[in-house]
């Protein structure tokens, strides 16, 4: 930690060294409390004004070393584009862990601003103590006002501070391992072509795409399981799960559709089983499908969100609960 109070990002480093030392006693001027006070407000308000147009992308941030793009990363005048520019150009809001780290600094703020905060300028301008009164020519009502004062003033300059942090973890960081989880997903479609006029033998473990789905979500708990602010809850990885099992059952059941079509085709051919354990391509595409339904479900529990609370992961299970007894039977033959 560079910051007894745990700030690590230079912004906020420099933020709130500032903010300490509008009350240093060869800087304020007592009578002039409330336009310190304002000051104060006043760049809380800017900061989080600037970390609100970050994370909605309206900053952008890097070099333009190639110096032919414009200002707005357009064409040049000759027509090329600018890579260089595109490379080195990025929004912080797009990038998890800066998204996490931003958030978790909000976070110290406010505890700060409410707390820490609070009691360096009450410290200064409206002490408790009797010995640091000796100067002052308030009576102890008038101090009790003015500390009140004072902490409405903080708590009502922080207000917006939370509601982004909730945004950061709910919308932002939920959304980008939403769509990180999801890409394996793709892989569901392959899982027929696997099985279909190969004559393999029945599958006896999950595919190894499904270990992959959750992975983005694991890796980014792990990391931040000591950042992550306490009024967040569990609500960001629950909708990551929620999404995600819900587009992987989705593509579960249309695949399962194709392949009961395939099999009615088959059937009528009088072509319905294959002689690798007499069970049909149809029957090891759903095995497989149940398999790999254990394995994520398994990978859900591993992310601390109870399964059988998740629509996706109920679904998953009676769509491919049918194939259970295909297992039973492979691991009865033997195979």
């Amino acid at each position: 930690m560079r910051h007894k109070e745990g700030f690590e990002l230079s912004l906020f480093l420099e933020l709130y060294d500032i903010l300490l030392s509008l009350w240093k006693a060869d800087v304020i001027l007592r009578p002039l409390t409330h336009r310190f006070l304002r000051g104060a407000v006043q760049l809380l308000g800017r900061t989080i004004a600037f970390v609100k147009d970050g994370l909605e992308g309206s900053i952008k941030f890097g070099e333009d070393r190639s110096g032919s793009a414009t200002e707005n990363g357009s064409l040049s005048i000759n027509g090329d584009a600018s890579k260089s520019s595109v490379e080195n150009e990025y929004h912080w809001g797009d990038r998890v862990d800066d998204v996490a780290s931003v958030a978790w600094e909000l976070t110290l703020l406010e505890t700060c601003i409410t707390h820490d905060y609070l009691q360096k300028i009450v410290s200064v301008v409206a002490p408790s103590d009797v010995a640091n009164q000796s100067n002052m020519f308030n009576t102890e009502p008038e101090l009790t006002e003015l500390r009140a004062i004072i902490s409405d003033v903080l708590v009502e300059a922080s207000q917006e501070i939370n509601p982004m942090i909730h945004k950061c973890w709910n919308e932002v960081i939920a959304g980008i391992l939403t769509k990180k989880c999801s890409a394996p997903l793709s892989a569901v479609k392959g899982v027929a072509a696997t099985y279909r006029m190969t004559n393999r033998p029945p599958p006896t473990q999950h595919s190894p795409f499904v270990s992959t789905i959750l992975r983005p979500l694991k890796e980014f708990d792990a990391m931040f399981a000591n950042r992550t602010p306490p009024q967040v809850g569990m609500q960001w990885k629950v909708f990551v799960v929620t999404t995600v099992s819900a587009r992987y059952s989705v593509a579960v059941e249309e695949l399962l559709a194709t392949v009961q079509r395939t099999e009615v085709t088959l059937k009528s051919r009088k072509a319905r089983r294959t002689a690798a354990g007499g069970m049909s391509d149809g029957e090891k595409v759903k095995l497989q499908l149940y398999l790999d339904y254990k394995e994520f479900a398994k990978n859900v529990e591993e992310v601390g969100v109870d399964g059988t609370s998740i629509p996706g992961v109920v679904k998953l299970e009676s769509s491919t609960k049918e194939a259970e007894s295909f297992q039973q039977k492979n691991v009865g033959d033997g195979n």
